[in-house]
């Protein structure tokens, strides 16, 4: 598991840096060049909706997302647990229909080609399905591990 998390990692600094070296080159090709290269600004739009996504269910992984927890700090601990694994099923529905829905996207957009790159434009839609894949799999995953372990008092109990 350990190794599928740094992949992730590795895998999310390498967009950041290539959005990066996108962005470089349109400033650089802007002010220095006679000629701007038409599709950096395009490929920095693509992987940046690529690292939001992705790095919402990294996020997630941390247990980073913001949680109000006033009321589920001050509930004994039977309730706080169902609490908690309500909330991590509920999210997992939701982000499995966010799974459904990014897929029939991507499927309708398919067909049609980026202005600048010309690629299918369910490279760029086909964020919203897999980070939303990722953030299903680690609320179950967090609802089957509260069943088990319950839930540590020192962790946010409302949300991922």
């Amino acid at each position: 598991m350990k190794t599928l998390h740094r992949l992730e990692d590795l895998f999310l600094v390498t967009l950041f840096l290539a959005a990066l070296l996108a962005l470089t080159a349109q400033l650089g090709s802007r002010y220095f060049l006679d000629y701007q290269f038409p599709w950096t600004e395009e490929l920095a739009r693509f992987l940046f909706t690529w690292i939001v996504f992705l790095g919402a269910a990294n996020v997630m992984r941390h247990s980073g997302l913001i949680a109000v927890t006033l009321i589920p700090d001050r509930m004994p601990d039977g309730p706080r647990n169902m609490l908690a694994i309500f909330m991590h099923l509920l999210g997992g529905v939701f982000f499995l229909i966010l799974v459904w829905v990014g897929i029939q996207l991507c499927l309708k957009v398919a067909g049609l080609p980026t202005i600048a790159m010309g690629i299918s434009s369910a490279f760029e839609y086909g964020a919203v399905p897999a980070g939303a894949a990722l953030m299903a799999l680690r609320s179950f995953g967090a609802a089957l591990r509260i069943w088990r372990h319950g839930l540590p008092r020192d962790t946010a109990a409302t949300l991922m």
